[in-house]
């Protein structure tokens, strides 16, 4: 999806690696009034055009253009390293409890971003915003609460059976949403450490208090915890489940594999979301 993000497609359409990954790449336009559209067609992309919406809602619609039993997440200031991105991670749909991996995230200066993470407490979000930015990073790989939607491969059955974004969040906390009710539905949600993707992160939701992002940030926190309420006053909010993790097994660690062992999956598909995260 992009709203107005002409800069970030114009570095997403001139990514070889990225491009030559998918046979088809669907873009959202988000009521755009910019040249963006346009940059996208012009490299070969698919433009589905929406009225304006949240992030949840426009990635929905984008989702419902697409075929195939696995698709991709991809916020349009995503880049891939080289070919190997998407195969490596659909390797772990082998298991069919896995209903959604991501890889690590690597930021602009080369360090990488906390991009999963434990659910988050009002505590937890406290604290990192004012002591401890890096509070709840999950860096091991394996089974975790949740991940940054900016690059998701996703299981379409385990998409389906939870009826992918819940539209009522128009930005930040839809994507610990969503992956609390994959793991409520009985499926896992993957980190994979060993592959990495560039992401242009802003960081928008740690602006001041009265910034448009940080209010929607706040927004959405709030319906996040009136309808999760066990995370008010979680004490162990790394433990993956809850419940759930009694009925689902956790996966052991991805073992390193060759990288020639995989080849890419021409049927994968490719959606672009939105630039910004929380």
């Amino acid at each position: 999806m992009t709203t107005n993000d002409a800069q970030h497609i114009r570095g997403f359409v001139a990514c070889e690696e990225l491009l030559a990954t998918f046979d088809r790449i669907v873009v959202v336009d988000n009521a755009c009034t910019d040249e963006s559209p346009d940059l996208a067609r012009a490299a070969g992309c698919e433009v589905v055009r929406c009225e304006r919406s949240g992030y949840g809602a426009a990635i929905n619609r984008g989702v419902r253009e697409l075929k195939g039993d696995f698709f991709a997440v991809l916020n349009p200031d995503i880049r891939f390293f080289d070919r190997t991105t998407v195969p490596r991670l659909a390797h772990h749909f082998m298991h069919p409890q896995v209903g959604l991996v991501a890889p690590a995230l690597e930021l602009l200066d080369g360090s990488l971003q906390d991009s999963a993470r434990r659910t988050p407490t009002p505590a937890n979000l406290l604290f990192r915003r004012w002591l401890s930015p890096e509070r709840g990073w999950v860096r091991r790989g394996g089974d975790v609460e949740w991940t940054v939607g900016a690059f998701w491969l996703v299981r379409r059955e385990a998409w389906e059976r939870i009826g992918g974004f819940d539209e009522r969040y128009f930005l930040y906390f839809d994507d610990v949403d969503l992956c609390h009710r994959m793991r409520d539905a009985g499926y896992t949600v993957r980190f994979d450490p060993t592959v990495r993707a560039q992401h242009a992160f802003q960081a928008a939701s740690r602006r001041p208090l009265t910034a448009w992002a940080t209010r929607h940030h706040m927004r959405s926190a709030l319906r996040f915890f009136g309808e999760h309420p066990r995370y008010l006053l979680d004490p162990r909010p790394a433990t993956v489940g809850p419940s759930e993790r009694r009925a689902v097994a956790r996966l052991p660690e991805r073992r390193a594999v060759p990288r020639d062992r995989f080849t890419v999956e021409r049927d994968e598909r490719a959606l672009v979301g939105s630039g910004a995260r929380p």
